[in-house]
């Protein structure tokens, strides 16, 4: 009897010290029949989020294949470009405005360092995933709506070269 108490004692604490809970079989939840995991955002582009938006107010979407433009403190632009008629003109496709205040705090400041100015720049380009926003809407307009996107994550796409990179990289050019 000893020794079996022992043995019952010893296996219970061997239970303890790997984190395995003893639990009723009533309490424990059948394995896969949990929760299932939340489906992903629709994924939509620039155009079709700007004919689309009005379904999907207060909806996560993922916008995929635009640059990170005009980031500064009130937010940024997700935009897409066109072919432009003139050398050196920003020939705007399409923008979809993120909320600066509600931006995921890193996506936030990486974007007001490198993409500030309104070009194309390879280092900016980006998906992004937020909830769509209706502010007009919020405030009783009826009519032509201008949405925009909140509680943004930027997905960047390239990163952009490294100081210390492109220093060595012009000094072993130059020898």
């Amino acid at each position: 009897m000893r020794r079996r108490f022992h043995l019952g004692v010893l296996a219970g604490l061997a239970l303890m010290a790997t984190g395995v809970a003893c639990a009723p079989a009533q309490a424990r939840e059948p394995r896969g029949h949990g929760a299932p995991p939340a489906p992903p955002p629709p994924t939509l582009d620039v155009a079709a989020f700007q004919a689309q938006a009005a379904q999907y107010v207060g909806k996560p979407v993922r916008i995929e294949g635009c640059t990170i433009t005009s980031a500064n403190a009130g937010g940024a632009d997700c935009a897409t470009f066109r072919i432009a008629d003139l050398p050196g003109k920003v020939d705007w496709n399409g923008a979809i405005p993120l909320d600066g205040p509600t931006m995921e705090e890193a996506s936030f400041r990486k974007a007001q360092q490198i993409c500030g100015d309104t070009g194309q720049h390879e280092q900016c380009r980006a998906d992004v995933t937020g909830v769509v926003y209706d502010p007009f809407g919020d405030m009783g307009v009826q009519g032509q709506r201008n949405f925009e996107l909140r509680q943004v994550r930027i997905h960047w796409l390239a990163e952009p070269p490294r100081k210390a990179d492109s220093h060595h990289a012009t000094r072993q050019a130059a020898r």
